[in-house]
């Protein structure tokens, strides 16, 4: 793989994987243009050094590695809109299980974050699922970051317990 030009490489990468890439990212965002952004976004990053693509043993697991790391960065940017949709749960439950167990989980969280205060959702929400750090969160809420790492802290240890 190494004697092959990186660029050359790259395009035999993205035409192989695209299809896969965008099926899997739209399977999370349930949008074609969403997908599209974040694959156009992912292969931007590989283009500033492509001589990592040559190192790369497992390639789709490391390209759905870069997708989501690439989509996370894309939820952070819309910030504050993320925290106001009261349906936000229905959009952690994206995964691969099978229907019963999506049903389960589905469940589990509807009643565990049901019981959570709407500030407390939107922590737990912003920092598990989104991928949020303390001081992001912080500003979002205007809450100190030590008030968020408690909440946090308190809700994880709630939530094992109902569990």
């Amino acid at each position: 793989m190494s004697k092959i030009n990186p660029f050359v490489l790259i395009e035999q990468i993205y035409n192989e994987h695209y299809v896969y890439l965008r099926n899997f990212l739209i399977g999370l965002t349930k949008s074609d243009v969403i997908a599209d952004d974040i694959i156009q976004e992912l292969f931007t990053k590989i283009l500033i050094s492509p001589i990592r693509v040559t190192e790369v043993n497992y390639m789709r697991s490391w390209l759905i590695t870069g997708v989501k790391h690439t989509l996370l960065d894309y939820y952070k940017k819309k910030k504050p809109e993320l925290l106001q949709d009261e349906n936000i749960i229905e959009t952690l439950l994206v995964d691969n299980y099978t229907p019963e167990i999506s049903t389960t989980i589905n469940n589990e969280l509807e009643t565990i974050l049901g019981k959570l205060s709407t500030t407390d959702k939107a922590i737990i929400i912003a920092k598990e699922f989104y991928g949020y750090d303390y001081q992001e969160i912080s500003e979002l809420l205007n809450v100190p970051v030590n008030t968020i790492k408690s909440r946090v802290f308190r809700v994880r240890k709630r939530m094992i317990k109902e569990r």
